[in-house]
């Protein structure tokens, strides 16, 4: 049996703060008071994506109120990427920035909540990325996360190791059922998705969330 709910981000912080959602990180520097940029520019190995948000026109928007989720592709992972394709992205803002905003969910996710919704499509600013748990590993657009949690004072960045260059195209499968998920892409959450899409790209907060709770008919 399916069943969507759609609950207004009042309510939805509330249930985050009996689950715990939204933890800090233990980490020995506290970076809170720095943006997601200012973390980006202080960290060696983000220095490949400091240099392509930069160049793609998105430091204002990532230096910005947001809260934005982050997941951050490591200059090992950029230079993954076949030969050519780095050079050729930075040589085309709007593709680049195209690939930026599948890196990117409108909204504060920690990691917790981002397990909670393996399984699904969350909505990223390009689109529908993959979250799934491979293992004791979660992994977004087939990306493993390697560092989570670090909080800025306009969201969080999670490290990956690769960097994420086409939205979703499918509903993943093979995953346990019984997960809730955030902003999930499915047909009968389509048109709130559709709104959801609207307001990321334009840059505002999310103010719904969408949960959806996929069970088993017995």
């Amino acid at each position: 049996m399916r069943k969507a709910l759609t609950v207004t981000l009042a309510t939805f912080i509330a249930l985050a703060a009996t689950f715990g959602m939204f933890s800090t990180s233990a980490g020995a520097q506290d970076t809170s008071t720095k943006n997601i940029v200012e973390i980006a520019k202080s960290n060696p190995d983000l220095s490949t994506l400091v240099t392509a948000v930069d160049k793609a026109g998105l430091v204002d928007t990532l230096s910005g109120p947001g809260p934005f989720t982050v997941f951050a592709p490591t200059n090992a992972a950029f230079a993954a990427l076949p030969a050519g394709t780095l050079d050729s992205l930075l040589a085309d803002p709007t593709k680049l920035a195209d690939v930026l905003k599948l890196h990117v969910i409108s909204g504060a996710v920690d990691s917790k909540a981002a397990t909670a919704a393996a399984g699904t499509n969350v909505t990223t600013l390009g689109g529908p990325v993959a979250v799934a748990l491979k293992g004791d590993k979660l992994t977004v657009g087939g990306a493993t996360v390697v560092t989570a949690d670090i909080k800025a004072s306009n969201g969080v960045i999670h490290v990956i190791d690769a960097v994420i260059t086409k939205p979703a195209s499918t509903t993943p499968t093979g995953v346990n059922t019984g997960n809730s998920g955030l902003a999930t892409t499915s047909t009968s959450s389509g048109l709130i998705l559709a709104m959801l899409g609207a307001v990321a790209i334009g840059g505002a907060g999310i103010s719904t969330v969408v949960l959806r709770r996929t069970g088993r008919r017995s």
